[in-house]
């Protein structure tokens, strides 16, 4: 089982995904939301990542059979299986994170299925194959967005170049920080 961390050292690509409920988050997080962002943007201006993409999710998914089947619902569920997916490597989950809800209306009588995504989460792409899923837990420790980025923008810092003139990251899992 080869490591984040090792894939990032050897690749060729590097690719950031951030996802967002919403560009305009609620002003309590607004700075760090963009701050993230901006962040990973001069990451990319570096050369330290090739490419950083922002996907808004919106604040649920309805999960009924009509809903998941257009673009938009089937590209969002591609996207959280595909985050699961690589948990299962590593033993980690973002399922905690990706929350699944029943709700109802006593008023209508309607009931209906949600995914509930976490307001930012990252994923980090080696040579196109998914190396990273944030914010996770491994084994008992959560491993923050703000923990991973913090990591890669630290790693940036360093002098000691690896192949292809780009570094290796370390993402150390800091316990209880679930963002």
């Amino acid at each position: 089982m080869e490591r984040t961390e090792e894939r990032f050292e050897r690749a060729n690509t590097r690719r950031v995904t951030v996802f967002v409920r919403s560009m305009l988050p609620p002003l309590g997080a607004k700075g760090a939301q963009e701050a993230l962002i901006r962040g990973l943007n001069e990451l990319e201006a570096d050369g330290e990542l090739d490419e950083v993409s922002v996907e808004v999710t919106g604040d649920r998914l309805c999960l009924c059979e009509t809903c998941v089947e257009t673009d938009a619902g089937s590209s969002l569920l591609e996207s959280v299986g595909e985050l699961d997916g690589w948990g299962r490597e590593f033993d980690a989950s973002v399922s905690r994170f990706f929350e699944r809800r029943e709700l109802d209306s006593t008023i209508s009588g309607e009931t209906a299925r949600a995914l509930v995504p976490p307001r930012v989460a990252v994923a980090l792409y080696c040579d196109g194959t998914l190396a990273g899923a944030f914010p996770c837990e491994m084994g008992d420790a959560a491993v923050a967005t703000g923990d991973f980025v913090d990591a890669l923008a630290q790693f940036c810092d360093t002098d000691t170049p690896t192949s292809g003139g780009k570094r290796p990251l370390r993402v150390d899992p800091a316990p209880n920080s679930p963002n």
